[in-house]
């Protein structure tokens, strides 16, 4: 291997007089020395885990000086200290996230260290997950840009991460809209151990042109070069002209993390042919040789910096430790206490269908807040989606507000954490559950954790529309239930409607909810279920289930399409002489516990009905609370009737009949258990 010399820039020309210089190494300086303590901090084991930065700051501090942190926002990555450092993060607060202190800004000691987060600086909240930064810059630039604001979104990465499909989603809608963003790849040349020539085909910034951008490589050992390519990359963002991919060559001279033996994998040898191109000594020597930087102030800053560094590890050290585990996993926790006991009367409306009540109350919603959008697959008009729910947005709101998104699950709700990031309530929707899958990892492990994350200084409002469930003869891959899966996800509120009514008075609870709402719309109504829907504000408050009958013989519990069949069912059996009461959950988390015990002690017996699979589905978890909080008022085992073991619905009407549960169905086991 071989290194070339770096370019010589007149700093001059860059518009950086000696002042910024001398701001620039001072920065430079703190985040090496920080870096230093850090692992010194480990050897003696008084922290357990340490991320590097020593190599990068060069590249880092140069692009921090570009951005304005009074109006751009940023995503930086994990190994971006010394980004954090020029962007105005101080050394005690780097280090309450290294000991893990409750005053830790990013996170209150609930992340690893280097999981940045600060809302006073615009720094968004990162994940330890790779690549699920970049949908949210776009996202955050996409309303930024909506809004008429000239604020610039800076997001970054090693080279590791653009192998994710994160990244080249987010590059192409980045591209597509021209938005104002500067992704910057930082190109140590390993993902950990694996060598860039094994994790990246050709180099990364020709990668650019295919995605519609700018491609540039820099010297990111150079700060001065760093710095004049940042500022370049942020002046053409600034004035509309899109976006920029900066690809950094630069290098770590330490292991990827304290847990890590880099000596596995790299030789002494490269390491030492990198240090001569260590960005600290060769910014110090341009500022000697410029007189910029003399004996006594280099003495002066050394001393100032060891100073700036001790003090803050001794506040943080002897900082009080967390002791709320708990708390700000909602913005609006829900605790339903009040339960209901006598059947939802039927609202006066008029009469539609479910989609069609759908439909109208996004109209009303973007209505009344011009900071609420909408978007998705085939959303736009004239389609206006694939069961029309959307029709007419675009039309009514403009194409800014009600807009397409590529085929590409994963950054369409990465775009909705960015743009729910900036107060804009975001309205997602998938055109079936089923293709949701994609998306899984970011709304696990960033829409629903955000929150609890960042120790409650950001949210996500943001409402996920997806139709579900069976009925429409689907087949495997548009019929499937998907409640069960994201249920169990803390952070999340789930809500399904069975009438117009509740469909417009869930929708509107859940787009004005401060958390992250998926609101599953059970496709096989869309048409069937007709009834009033009120006029204004109707709302249905989240955590509150209906009662649709009443009686004293059984209790059937159930939602979606199945608490139609269900109300249909009880009327069956009341010919028959058997009264069930029929609770309609409406929310699946939070539950209405309150009124499925009520219903409970009421009857004694009790049968869950449910569309998914039997084994592990969501009516599993309501047969164990009830087992477990109202055994004592059982006079019979708790039933369930759900899916048998097939992956889902079949396309043959016959084989389709033989699996979806039906009124019939809970008519028989209904039967059967009131006579137990």
């Amino acid at each position: 291997m071989t290194l070339g010399l770096d370019q010589v820039i007149d700093h001059t020309a860059l518009g950086l007089t000696n002042d910024d210089l001398v701001d620039l190494y001072r920065k430079m300086l703190i985040s090496r020395r920080l870096d230093d303590k850090m692992w010194a901090l480990n050897r003696q084991g008084r922290v357990p885990f340490v991320v590097s930065v020593s190599g990068h700051e060069a590249t880092q501090i140069g692009i921090a000086a570009a951005l304005d942190s009074s109006k751009d926002w940023s995503l930086p990555y994990y190994r971006d200290i010394a980004f954090n450092i020029g962007l105005g993060v101080t050394p005690e607060d780097v280090f309450m996230g290294v000991f893990a202190k409750a005053a830790d800004p990013a996170s209150g000691g609930r992340q690893m260290p280097n999981h940045w987060s600060e809302p006073d600086l615009n720094l968004f909240t990162h994940s330890s997950v790779i690549a699920t930064q970049y949908p949210h810059a776009v996202g955050i630039a996409y309303e930024l840009k909506r809004r008429g604001s000239d604020a610039v979104v800076y997001v970054s990465g090693g080279e590791g991460s653009t192998s994710e499909g994160d990244w080249h989603e987010a590059m192409n809608f980045a591209g597509i809209h021209k938005l104002p963003v500067v992704f910057l790849i930082q190109n140590n040349l390993y993902a950990i151990s694996v060598p860039a020539a094994e994790e990246v085909a050709g180099q990364v910034a020709d990668r650019a042109e295919g995605y519609g951008m700018k491609g540039v490589v820099v010297d990111g050992n150079n700060i001065l070069e760093m710095y004049g390519v940042a500022s370049a990359a942020v002046a053409r963002a600034r004035s509309g002209e899109g976006p920029t991919l900066i690809e950094a060559k630069t290098y770590r001279y330490y292991a990827h993390t304290s847990d890590d033996d880099d000596k596995l994998y790299r030789t002494r040898e490269e390491v030492e042919l990198w240090r001569r191109k260590d960005p600290l000594p060769n910014f110090r020597q341009y500022l000697v040789e410029q007189r910029v930087l003399t004996e006594a102030a280099e003495a002066k800053l050394e001393s100032e910096v060891t100073s700036l560094i001790n003090n803050a590890v001794a506040a943080a050290e002897s900082s009080p430790d967390p002791t709320d585990a708990t708390g700000h996993v909602y913005a609006h926790p829900i605790v339903p206490s009040v339960a209901a006991v006598t059947v939802e009367p039927v609202p006066v409306g008029e009469e539609i269908n479910l989609i069609t009540a759908i439909n109208r109350t996004l109209h009303y919603a973007m209505g009344r807040d011009p900071l609420t959008v909408t978007f998705g697959e085939d959303v736009a008009d004239p389609k206006g989606g694939v069961f029309k729910a959307t029709v007419g947005l675009t039309d009514a709101y403009g194409s800014d507000r009600a807009f397409n998104a590529p085929l590409a699950e994963s950054v369409i709700i990465g775009l909705g954490v960015g743009i729910a990031a900036t107060g804009t309530k975001t309205i997602a929707e998938f055109q079936f559950a089923d293709f949701i899958h994609p998306a899984f990892d970011q709304i696990v492990s960033e829409v629903a954790r955000i929150r609890y994350r960042s120790n409650g200084r950001w949210a996500c409002p943001m409402v996920i529309r997806t139709p579900y469930g069976g009925g429409i003869h689907g087949a495997l891959y548009h019929s499937q239930s998907i409640e069960a899966f994201y249920a169990h996800v803390p952070g999340l509120k789930i809500v399904t409607p069975s009438t117009p009514a509740d469909a417009k008075g869930l929708l509107l609870s859940a787009i004005d909810d401060p958390d992250p709402v998926m609101f599953l719309e059970p496709k096989k109504l869309y048409r069937m279920a007709v009834g009033p829907m009120p006029e204004g504000d109707h709302r249905v408050p989240i955590g509150s289930a209906a009662l649709r009958r009443i009686g004293d013989d059984l209790t059937i519990i159930s939602y979606g399409t199945m608490a139609q069949f269900s109300v249909e069912a009880a009327d069956l059996l009341r010919d028959e002489g058997i009264e069930a009461t029929v609770v309609d959950l409406r929310s699946l988390r939070p539950l209405d516990w309150p009124t499925v015990e009520a219903a409970v002690k009421r009857t004694s017996k009790v049968l869950i009905v449910y569309e998914d699979n039997e084994f592990l589905g969501y009516g599993a978890e309501v047969s164990a609370q009830i087992s477990e909080r109202a055994f004592d008022w059982l006079d019979a085992p708790v039933r369930r009737y759900a899916s048998p073991e097939v992956p889902t619905f079949p396309y043959a009407a016959s084989l389709e009949e033989q699996v979806i549960p039906s009124v019939e169905g809970i008519v028989d086991r209904a039967r059967a258990l009131a006579a137990f």
